[in-house]
């Protein structure tokens, strides 16, 4: 940590988290961020009191026709005239935040100088720019406002007037969000593209020792327990297809053993009790978000996970993290649901971390007819195998575990293992597979504390 990074400890400032309970992705950056701050900082967590965000992406993400119609509102003609409307309803809907703000404001022994408010959803982002200045003026306080793109998507929601930076995955996004606002005649604003927002405990060293024991799972030829994760998105999407990999994949192989990481809710009651009804898998789950991140960074603590299989949503930038660090599993990833989704995958494919579309499917292919490589097709695929860190899940749980045990067989996954993420020749690439997105964040923010001053 750099001295500036002393900016966001001070006892004058004001530090808020906002985030949304839109799933867990927007909580698991914002947890990610609070651990790479200097240990004397005081930051507090200020989640959205609007329980129509939670309902809109369990809805969208679980139904197939509400999927199909919010993809649909959210690409070409639909988004251009969607987007100033949802814009405007964020930017006249600000009560409930402002009194949020100044209560917390008003608890404070010594009245804060400076408020720093980082937001990881768009939403929270357009509220608090558009009280930035009553803030302000009414507070007599300097007003700074971060904002955290949760996936490599150039949504134009992800336009945030009057914030004092963007933070975004990638050189694409940024190009694209910002031809939107010219186009749009909005504001100028601040993007910055950054390295996605890693939790720091994911990205420490494996051990020695724990890294033998990672080749060992991926060894087809040894007996060692395979340690495999899941865990369930906050929308729940996929417990029937988790359910039957589980099964058929156990079906397999008893080396298997599986650790689900759900959060406990009315609609994953009958999920979570049948999985522990099964003596192969290893269920932990909490009513609370926050909880459920600390049990699923506590997983791989505790335990050398090779495998995880999850949704790409902002948990496929866990390839970023090469499988020498602790969060460095070989990455399976469900159905994309959305367009964010398919945009991170693109983000993986175009840096050569997962492989594209007709290189996935040959290898579905062979795995669906249990092909034996020859030694020729075997050398071409493990050279490649060697630089990725993530693949593609073929459709149904049948199909998926077939394919995972046929890459097991091959040792596809234990040639991941060598991954150790080379950029491509493009500079600004080289700066996006960086796995240290979380102090690159804050040493830019103290720089923005500084210039307002």
């Amino acid at each position: 940590m750099k001295s500036s990074l002393s900016l966001l400890s001070k006892k004058s400032l004001l530090l808020l988290f906002a985030y949304a309970p839109a799933g867990l992705g927007h909580l698991r950056v914002t947890d990610a961020l609070y651990h790479g701050l200097p240990s004397e900082a005081s930051p507090l967590l200020l989640g959205s009191q609007d329980t129509t965000i939670t309902a809109m992406h369990r809805l969208m993400s679980v139904h197939t026709i509400t999927r199909a119609i919010f993809e649909w509102l959210e690409q070409g003609n639909a988004e251009e005239w969607t987007t100033p409307l949802y814009r405007w309803y964020l930017r006249s809907h600000t009560d409930l935040l402002y009194r949020q703000i100044t209560t917390i404001i008003d608890q404070r022994i010594d009245m804060p100088e400076e408020l720093l408010l980082i937001a990881t959803h768009f939403g929270l982002a357009h509220q608090a720019t558009a009280i930035k200045q009553k803030l302000i003026t009414n507070r007599k306080m300097k007003v700074s406002i971060v904002v955290q793109v949760t996936d490599d998507s150039p949504h134009h929601i992800w336009y945030i007037p009057y914030a004092d930076i963007i933070f975004v995955p990638s050189q694409r996004t940024k190009d694209r969000l910002e031809a939107y606002g010219r186009k749009s005649d909005l504001p100028p604003v601040n993007i910055v593209v950054n390295p996605y927002p890693l939790s720091p405990n994911l990205s420490t060293d494996l051990p020695e020792s724990r890294m033998d024991h990672r080749k060992s799972q991926l060894n087809p030829y040894e007996d060692t327990t395979i340690h495999f994760a899941i865990p369930i998105s906050g929308a729940a999407v996929g417990m029937h297809f988790v359910t039957h990999l589980v099964d058929q994949l156990h079906l397999k192989s008893s080396r298997f053993q599986f650790h689900v990481i759900s959060k406990n809710a009315p609609f994953t009651y009958r999920f979570i009790y049948d999985m522990n009804s099964r003596p192969h898998v290893d269920v932990q789950s909490s009513p609370h978000d926050k909880k459920v991140i600390e049990l699923y960074e506590d997983l791989y603590q505790n335990t050398t996970i090779s495998l995880e299989v999850t949704k790409p949503s902002e948990q496929a930038f866990k390839a970023l993290i090469t499988p020498k660090k602790r969060g460095g599993a070989i990455m399976l990833f469900s159905n994309p649901v959305g367009r964010q989704e398919y945009d991170n995958l693109h983000f993986l494919q175009r840096n050569g971390l997962l492989p594209y579309k007709t290189i996935q499917k040959e290898l579905w292919n062979y795995a669906k007819y249990n092909h034996i490589l020859d030694p020729a097709e075997r050398k071409n695929i493990h050279k490649e195998a060697a630089t990725w860190r993530a693949l593609n899940l073929p459709d149904g749980s049948e199909d998926a575990a077939q394919f995972i045990w046929w890459c097991h067989q091959e040792k596809i996954f234990q040639t991941m293992l060598s991954c150790h993420i080379l950029p491509n020749t493009n500079a600004e690439s080289k700066f996006e597979l960086r796995s240290d997105g979380v102090e690159e964040l804050w040493e830019k923010t103290a720089q923005i504390l500084t210039n307002n001053h």
